[in-house]
């Protein structure tokens, strides 16, 4: 059986976690927790474990913290597998991505989104500031926490398209004002502070992916995820 838990709270995830095991520990009174080293734990010691319980009936509950995003490629070969066995796989992430959740539902496995109480108002333009200051870490993060919390792939889409359309104009216009771009001078500002980061022609070859470089019958969502991870 396959869960994976998403969440930026861990204390919440891993609260998640310890009541799907009891919930199935109490089915299953006769299987053991097994406590999981991802330090020495690799994808073949998975995929042996999923197949290893379903040949000889050895029932376990595996726990993983952080363990998919070191391992997508190869996680996703063996979903099946995983969720085909008796025991249970729980793995706890802050966000996956959308392959590893389609892998992981279309296998009969099940996803369990943990959202952060958010007191505040969310910043919209936090996840386009990531996005021209290059931090991918960042900006898959807040893509992810966006998606998960229903924002539309075409909305942070367009999103996208602004921003580096604007880094463009005023990479392309170095010794124009703000005034002269007509770009209001807080956004000319934050812009141009990034312009350094994006090397040649790599803010076009971005803006131009992001627009006209989907495949066909590839949805938004997983189209603007591969760019930011690319």
């Amino acid at each position: 059986m396959l869960k994976i838990i998403t969440g930026k709270n861990l204390t919440k995830v891993l609260n998640e976690a310890n009541k799907k095991a009891l919930d199935f520990l109490s089915k299953n009174p006769n299987s053991v927790v097994e406590k999981v080293n991802n330090q020495i734990f690799s994808i073949n010691d998975l995929s042996y474990r999923a197949n290893a319980n379903v040949l000889f009936g050895g029932l376990s509950v595996y726990i993983l913290d952080d363990f998919i995003k070191d391992n997508e490629d190869d996680f996703i070969k063996i979903t099946k597998n995983i969720h085909d066995s008796k025991s249970l796989f729980i793995f706890c992430e802050e966000a996956i991505i959308k392959d590893i959740e389609k892998s992981c539902l279309e296998s009969g496995g099940e996803v369990v989104k943990l959202l952060a109480d958010e007191k505040v108002k969310d910043n919209p333009f936090a996840i386009t500031d990531a996005l021209i200051a290059k931090d991918k870490k960042k900006t898959w993060q807040l893509y992810r926490y966006e998606i998960d919390r229903g924002e539309p792939a075409e909305a942070i889409l367009g999103r996208f398209a602004w921003a580096i359309k604007t880094l463009t104009l005023i990479q392309k216009n170095p010794t124009q004002s703000a005034l002269d771009l007509g770009i209001s001078p807080f956004v000319y500002s934050k812009t141009k502070s990034k312009v350094l980061a994006w090397t040649g022609n790599e803010a076009l070859n971005f803006y131009t992916q992001l627009l006209f470089g989907m495949k066909k019958d590839e949805e938004i969502e997983v189209h603007l995820e591969k760019l930011i991870l690319g």
